[in-house]
């Protein structure tokens, strides 16, 4: 968390969702800000795999690279808006076409960045997401006021290295805290 003109801003940080968010998709996420201003916020859940590969959407997609794609690589779920819509995060620059967004991690939304991220999705080292996670002008900052989540300083170490059904506990970890210790009304903004 810091200050930028005067205003608090969670760019940069993991929201933990807390035990009382049963809203669908938020219900025990951990989502990326990505950014996060005066008009509102953007990130991506990055602990909730769906039912499909990355070598589906490779396939559908007509990549004739599909064949060396890890099939058990799964597709994230990034948030409730847009989520036709695909993005890779990295931890290193796949191609020129891709932005860095927080420092060490990398953006890419264009679908001719997938055929040269295979190496980085077999490994670990990027992820696929379908969709992202949006608030509108004043809505984290009243989300977080209603102690609906807990921030925690991003770690790519958690995106890259940690199983996603682990992804939540390893953010709360970094501050000490076992989700068993997470109650109702508890949290922080």
């Amino acid at each position: 968390m810091s200050e930028e003109s005067g205003q608090t801003t969670f760019h940069g940080q993991f929201l933990v969702s807390m035990p009382d968010l049963k809203d669908g998709i938020f219900d025990s996420s951990l989502v990326l800000i990505c950014e996060h201003g005066e008009t509102g916020a953007m990130g991506f859940i990055v602990n909730k795999p769906t039912e499909f590969s990355v070598h589906e959407i490779f396939e559908q997609l007509g990549l004739d690279t599909a064949d060396t794609l890890d099939r058990e690589v799964s597709v994230m779920t990034g948030g409730p808006v847009e989520p036709q819509r695909g993005f890779l995060l990295s931890n290193h620059p796949i191609t020129d076409d891709v932005v860095e967004i927080l420092d060490g991690l990398y953006l890419a939304s264009s679908p001719d960045v997938l055929p040269l991220a295979i190496q980085a999705l077999n490994e670990g080292d990027a992820i696929f997401i379908l969709g992202y996670s949006g608030w509108s002008e004043g809505q984290l900052e009243s989300e977080m006021a209603a102690n609906t989540w807990i921030n925690v300083p991003w770690n790519s170490d958690v995106i890259f290295q940690i199983p996603t059904s682990d992804r939540q506990r390893a953010a709360l970890a970094q501050l000490g805290i076992d989700p068993i210790q997470l109650s109702q009304g508890a949290g922080h903004a």
